[in-house]
């Protein structure tokens, strides 16, 4: 890929990789710049199709930046930190267009849920599309996104937090 492809993509896909990201870190702001890089630079380094192919290349950033927050969170060793803390180091930036509470309650869904409602509602792809870009069943994203929706109503009603877990 050339510079000014991946320049192109860079621009054009920044804001998609970012809001992917904040919400997999649950809004962690130095996480999520650590994870966008990353991104990035797996694109700059490891893509092979062609920068042209602009849906390709969306497609493999999508879950690129989701693979890599989660290796993230794999690796990462968490402490606990007081608000204030929190706060100093991270700041408060809302994602575009989304508010705090839905990114925590879109965080609280498993991986597959929170996937196929960010492809579906986020981004727009359709139910085969995102079938093809989570290598999932088509009936499998229709029931995941059953599900998500389920749990996102109970815990933006209810201000469950744990809907995920036994829901």
């Amino acid at each position: 890929m050339s510079e000014k492809e991946f320049i192109s993509c860079y621009d054009e896909f920044f804001d998609m990789v970012w809001r992917i990201c904040f919400v997999e870190l649950s809004g962690k702001k130095q996480d999520v710049e650590d994870a966008v890089s990353d991104t990035f630079l797996k694109l700059l380094k490891s893509f092979a199709g062609s920068a042209a192919d602009k849906e390709r290349v969306k497609a493999w950033l999508i879950v690129t930046a989701q693979n890599t927050c989660r290796s993230q969170l794999r690796l990462a060793f968490r402490r606990a930190v007081s608000l204030e803390e929190h706060i100093a180091q991270n700041g408060e930036l809302p994602a575009p267009e989304q508010s705090r509470e839905v990114a925590e309650a879109l965080s609280a869904l498993n991986e597959n849920e929170r996937s196929v409602i960010m492809l579906t509602y986020y981004f727009g792809y359709t139910g085969s599309q995102t079938a093809e870009i989570l290598k999932m069943a088509e009936g499998s994203v229709y029931s995941a996104l059953s599900r998500a929706r389920k749990k996102l109503a109970k815990i933006l009603k209810g201000g469950e937090h744990d809907a995920g877990n036994g829901a």
